[in-house]
């Protein structure tokens, strides 16, 4: 867990490398302070922070440049216009629980040509009475490489009778230049046999790793994602296990009553 402190320790919140066109900058003055600045975008010092990852708001001289919304556009409407353009959301589908909470899966893709890291969304769900149930999570691996779909599940709490409405929203990822390389475990460092239940709504994938590749993964911290699609191609479950390595791993996926027509795994070390 060492490693990954530092790793975490390197990363900026997201990076902007030129204002866009829904934002405007803002050229310290002197005599101005950051509330100053906040109060006149009807922001709060909290979301003036998040518009500017890594700068010392405390310690800003003259001259020094904060990102702000452009006048029309609110705080929250900054973020998902910027937001929008990194990371789409798409084949959302939730299904009821036995103990009536919904459980809901979806696919998180990066528009990016860098690695997205932490990315942490918000389910909210409009059930039959028009109450709003609300939960929060996070993807299941450290990051989601360019261009990838990340398989992403979630259960909200509550007593669904039906659903009406479901949206997710992404609420704060990171993204940094300093760190390109992915932790993601090469496919051919390993093999892959399937176990399917007779039922078939749960299955049992058992991992092999290659002999020439124990030392370079002895000493590292394992995450596994499996992501399980039924018959027609839809996401069906996702699991995810982290672990210490071990030669040989086995990580079991249930679905909700679907039948399962293929696992996909991945997998990173640290």
């Amino acid at each position: 867990m060492k490693n990954l402190t530092i790793i975490f320790s390197l990363l900026l919140v997201f990076l902007l490398s030129a204002s866009p066109s829904y934002a405007e900058e803002h050229a310290i003055q002197r005599g101005e302070t950051a509330l100053q600045i906040a109060l006149d975008h009807n922001l709060t010092m909290d979301q003036l922070t998040k518009l500017n990852p890594g700068i010392d708001l405390e310690m800003m001289m003259v001259g020094d440049i904060l990102i702000v919304p452009d006048e029309g556009t609110s705080f929250e409407e900054y973020l998902s216009k910027l937001y929008g353009e990194k990371i789409r959301i798409t084949d959302i589908n939730c299904d009821i629980l036995a103990d009536q909470s919904a459980l809901c899966l979806f696919h998180t893709e990066n528009l990016t040509e860098l690695p997205l890291y932490e990315v942490e969304f918000t389910a909210d769900i409009r059930g039959q009475n028009g109450t709003i149930s609300q939960a929060e999570g996070l993807i299941p691996l450290m990051q989601i490489l360019s261009g990838e779909k990340m398989p992403c599940s979630l259960i909200i709490p509550g007593h669904f009778d039906s659903i009406e409405n479901v949206a997710i929203n992404i609420n704060n990822f990171t993204q940094s230049e300093m760190l390109q390389s992915s932790f993601r475990i090469p496919e051919d460092y390993y093999s892959v046999t399937e176990n399917f239940l007779p039922d078939g709504v749960a299955a049992i994938s058992t991992i092999q790793f290659n002999d020439t590749v124990y030392p370079k993964l002895q000493d590292k911290q394992i995450n596994i994602l499996a992501a399980a699609y039924d018959t027609d191609g839809s996401l069906a479950s996702v699991r995810s296990l982290f672990s210490d390595f071990y030669p040989r791993m086995d990580i079991t996926v249930y679905t909700n009553n679907h039948k399962i027509g293929r696992i996909e795994l991945k997998m990173e070390a640290y």
